[in-house]
């Protein structure tokens, strides 16, 4: 898909004047990159950066996030006024809500045997797959905002909680994959987290926490971040950035708002947010990070930022007004906990990966498609087809066979999730949503090779209501 094209006025002051007209009309795209770091993430023919690129749309119209009507929380002093000329109480106070992500990721690459799918369609060659598979780290950052007696919820973005990258070509192929996330707090602790929700046409998610992983002096020394009414925010006014810059631990950088709603566009899901724009320091590592205003209350999520040759200061973060409703869903859903792999839930397919170039030159959806259907499974019951394409389990995003695989990790035989297909229908797709409820494999005795062992979420009892902390 074609990308929005920006004008650049480059200003070189060997030029004449005369010539800015010419070089306002030249067209070029902006690339920026999304403020999460991968290190060292090995594939075939070398390694790959946990970013990704951004396109900003300043051509489309704007659209403002809506009103909350949030109040100001008396419990929660107003420590600085709007200038500030002395950082250190408006840091001292925020630093604590803030904690550093680690993205423990799986990576598995096949090389020399050509992709399953065109083998699936022309048949496998005498070559042989080699496999193999080792791990890696991506860092980014996350916010305190909310506390129920069993756990503590972090938000993030989505691309810093969720990774799933792969990459498929006729000769070799990879997936990367989320196998464990962990986060570090103010004091240096660091404890395991589990997914609460996620969202990635937001980029967002929420992070839980048990209680009982974090040791006391640590719940002592950490606080919950109070939200404000990002609605109310003006252009100039003064904010604090914290994250996990460069995965090296807890910086603060401070700046302005330099714009509002500001439409930018990543490449990798070619989904616009309206987004703040800020001058304030954002690096590699700071996404999902807090941005605060004077009176040290939480008005956005650091998300992205602008590089490359003449860019400078170019920083963008989520208005947390816009996703509040959002958020608060998420803190509310069950903890996501993998299963043991005794009592994963069984679907009963076999898939392969669309490979990126037919997605690209045909058109195809991006998921897993269905190549074989076990007789009496899940699938089958639920009405699963041979060449469905599966993109999404229960609303995330299924980008490989191996994401697939994880993603119904967390579901135990017995419960139901909602599978997202991409049906072909003609020289077209039609999504369809199922529902199937999981199986004991034991139960299932055709098993010949359908291989999706899955699993879930331990059952756990209904919550109470939580919501994010309003400053009034």
């Amino acid at each position: 898909m074609m990308y929005p094209e920006t004008n650049f006025n480059y200003d070189n002051n060997n030029e004449n004047k005369g010539n800015r007209k010419q070089r306002r009309q030249n067209k070029s795209r902006r690339n920026l990159h999304k403020a999460a770091v991968l290190a060292g993430v090995a594939v075939i023919g070398g390694s790959f950066w946990g970013g990704s690129l951004l396109n900003q749309n300043t051509e489309n119209t704007v659209q403002a996030a809506s009103t909350m009507n949030l109040s100001k929380d008396e419990t929660t002093p107003d420590i600085v006024a709007s200038s500030l000329t002395d950082y250190s109480d408006l840091a001292a106070q925020c630093l604590p809500q803030v904690v550093s992500v680690t993205n423990v990721i799986e990576v598995t690459s096949t090389s020399n045997g050509g992709s399953d799918l065109f083998n699936f369609f022309y048949g496998n060659g005498q070559s042989q797959n080699q496999t193999s598979t080792q791990e890696s780290e991506a860092y980014g950052s996350g916010v305190i905002i909310g506390k129920t007696d069993d756990e503590l919820l972090i938000v993030t973005n989505n691309h810093v909680a969720v990774y799933d990258k792969s990459g498929n070509t006729m000769y070799y192929s990879y997936t990367a994959s989320t196998k464990e996330r962990k986060v570090t707090f103010v004091d240096g602790t660091e404890v395991e987290a589990n997914l609460k929700g996620a969202d990635s046409d937001a980029d967002i998610a929420v992070l839980a926490v048990k209680l009982s992983d974090i040791p006391e002096d640590t719940l002592n020394a950490i606080s919950v971040a109070t939200i404000d009414n990002s609605d109310d925010v003006k252009v100039g006014q003064g904010v604090m950035a914290i994250g996990n810059a460069l995965g090296l631990g807890q910086t603060t950088t401070f700046g302005h708002v330099s714009a509002l709603n500001k439409d930018v566009t990543t490449s990798d899901d070619n989904v616009t947010r309206s987004m703040m724009q800020i001058d304030a320091a954002i690096n590699a590592g700071n996404s999902g990070g807090g941005l605060f205003d004077a009176n040290g209350h939480l008005i956005g999520i650091n998300s992205a930022k602008s590089s490359g040759e003449g860019v400078e200061g170019m920083g963008y973060a989520i208005p947390i007004s816009s996703v509040e409703d959002l958020i608060n869903n998420m803190m509310n859903q069950k903890t996501k906990v993998q299963v043991d792999e005794d009592q994963r839930g069984y679907l009963g397919i076999q898939g392969v990966d669309v490979p990126t170039e037919y997605v690209q030159r045909f058109g195809m959806p991006e998921g897993t498609m269905v190549t074989k259907i076990t007789e009496g499974s899940p699938a089958s019951d639920a009405g699963l087809q041979l060449n469905d394409i599966i993109t999404a389990v229960d609303g995330q995003k299924v980008s490989s066979f191996e994401t697939l695989r994880s993603a119904l990790s967390y579901y135990a035989a017995g419960e139901s999730v909602t599978i997202t297909v991409q049906r072909p229908n003609g020289n077209q797709y039609t999504e369809t949503q199922i529902t199937v409820t999981l199986a004991d494999r034991s139960t299932i005795t055709d098993t010949t090779e359908a291989d999706t062992e899955e699993g879930s979420s331990e059952a756990e009892t209904q919550e109470p209501q939580v919501q994010m902390q309003k400053a009034q």
